[in-house]
């Protein structure tokens, strides 16, 4: 057995006895904790500093003019080889004849249904052989016949399509009637849409059985079911001439590829006698009033709050979106932030003023769970009354910057470009219209807003259009009555 020296021990032991000795006895203190390292994802707890503005500057189109006066927009785009030409034609519901609403949407219809050259499946496969893409379409107050192609060698023989079409337009009386059947078919379908059928009643109570734009642009069964072949030809030979025609163009391609080529297609292309007329500006409303219209089954309600307003061209205009914008134009607005955000009434609510080259609309527009259709119509017209001042720095900074820096997304391809110029034409307004957007965005301050909104933002002059249930009952199981719970917000209430 092994045995330890009495010497050795109380020699290990010394260590602790002086230490204890050293301490009065007590425990020896804990040494210093060592530091942490840096923790290397610290950084993130920041916000980074924005960078600086970016900056962008919208596209300039060049002017040109045909031998006959069609103007032409081009805006080059040398990237990719690709064209888009976007005709833009002065052909809307002021073409229709009193008791034909819906005949020039029918007539744009017919255009891409075949050429006297080429059956409409002829004319299709022609294209699809170019890589080529027509379109045709007819709005409130224009008609469009767009065709984005291939460049280079594909591009004069896209244009000799795109002229059959407009000076050549085959209206086969089967066609016809199949477009017909299918316009039909739409507005039907439509019906079923508490949306359009919203829609459809409030053109109707801003202005009227007997003026244009009371009807759809695609026109109501019963004046739809009246059209006829002849009908369509007749407007065809009226309006759809040069007289009426301006070109916009976007892609890879210069004036001087593209001016002999459209010459040679559309120079002798005659002007005709249609002209768009002055339309009568609805009277000013001296009063809210409410319509309502049932929608039996439907689940929420589709809600209109609006007026007729000024053109596009009009020197108000400018304030009078910003006001618009904010109140309703984005996500961030105080109707949204109202009726979806705070309230939690709509998945949405927007509202502005449209851009229309003779009489605008603003409107407020929603849909809104059944049970909630009058408080939100309540909501709705607080809104107006408080967006009738003038906004904040911080609100007209937040409008600004929503309309500036959305704007570059109007040019992202050809055919955006192309329709975005289009809406100069179309609206009347000059050709350095977005060149200059950013100045008038800047030009106008917090009271020139605040005194366009007190004019059109007015809630005592405004038609409201609720569209939605009747009755129905309530989370509770007591039965709402949706019309009278409008005529309680005090106002007029008329059911359709």
């Amino acid at each position: 057995m092994t045995r330890v020296h009495p010497v050795v021990l109380a020699t290990a032991a010394l260590p602790l006895v002086l230490s204890l000795s050293a301490c009065g006895g007590k425990k020896a203190p804990e040494p210093a904790p060592v530091a942490a390292a840096p923790d290397p994802q610290a950084w993130r707890a920041a916000q980074p500093a924005p960078g600086p503005e970016p900056t962008w500057t919208p596209p300039v189109a060049t002017q040109f003019t045909l031998s006959n006066g069609i103007p032409v927009y081009l805006v080059e785009n040398p990237g990719l080889p690709l064209v888009t030409v976007n005709v833009v034609m002065a052909v809307g519901r002021q073409a229709n004849p009193q008791g034909k609403a819906g005949l020039h949407a029918l007539t744009a219809s017919m255009l891409d249904e075949g050429t006297k050259k080429r059956t409409g499946a002829e004319l299709a496969a022609a294209l699809a052989d170019l890589g080529a893409e027509l379109s045709v379409s007819g709005s409130g107050d224009n008609s469009f016949v767009s065709v984005d192609m291939l460049g280079g060698p594909a591009l004069a023989p896209s244009l000799d399509l795109l002229a059959e079409v407009l000076q050549q337009p085959r209206f086969d009386k089967g066609d016809f009637a199949r477009v017909k059947q299918q316009t039909l078919d739409q507005i039907a379908a439509n019906g079923a849409e508490p949306r359009d059928v919203a829609q459809r009643t409030f053109n109707r109570a801003l202005f009227g059985a007997d003026h244009p734009f009371g009807h759809a642009v695609v026109g109501d069964a019963q004046s739809v079911a009246s059209l006829s072949l002849t009908d369509a030809q007749a407007l065809y030979k009226t309006w759809w001439h040069a007289g009426n025609a301006t070109l916009v163009v976007a892609g890879a391609t210069t004036q001087a590829e593209l001016q002999p080529l459209l010459e040679a297609r559309l120079g002798k292309w005659a002007k005709g006698k249609g002209t768009r007329g002055e339309l009568d500006v609805p009277a000013a409303a001296t009063g809210t009033k409410v319509i309502f219209k049932e929608h039996p089954g439907a689940v929420q309600s589709v809600i209109y709050v609006g007026r007729p307003s000024m053109a596009r061209t009009d020197p108000e205009f400018w304030p009078a979106n910003l006001a618009g914008t904010l109140f309703g134009g984005m996500f961030g607005s105080r109707l949204n932030m109202n009726l979806r955000e705070e309230h939690g009434w709509s998945y949405g609510a927007y509202g502005g003023f449209t851009e229309d080259r003779a009489i605008g609309i603003f409107s407020a527009r929603s849909s809104v769970q059944a049970d909630k259709t009058a408080p939100a119509v309540g909501e709705i017209l607080k809104e107006l009354q408080a967006a009738r001042r003038p906004p904040t720095d911080a609100e007209l900074k937040l409008t600004r910057d929503y309309l500036a820096k959305s704007l570059a997304g109007s040019f992202e391809t050809n055919n955006l470009t192309a329709s975005t110029f289009a809406s100069v034409v179309a609206t009347g307004l000059p050709a350095d219209a977005y060149a200059t957007y950013t100045t008038e965005l800047m030009k106008h301050d917090a009271a020139a807003i605040g005194a366009a909104a007190t004019r059109w933002l007015d809630p005592a002059a405004m038609t409201v259009v609720v569209v939605g249930p009747a009755r129905f009952a309530g989370d509770d199981g007591v039965e709402i009555d949706t019309v009278q719970g409008l005529k309680d917000l005090g106002y007029p209430v008329e059911v359709w």
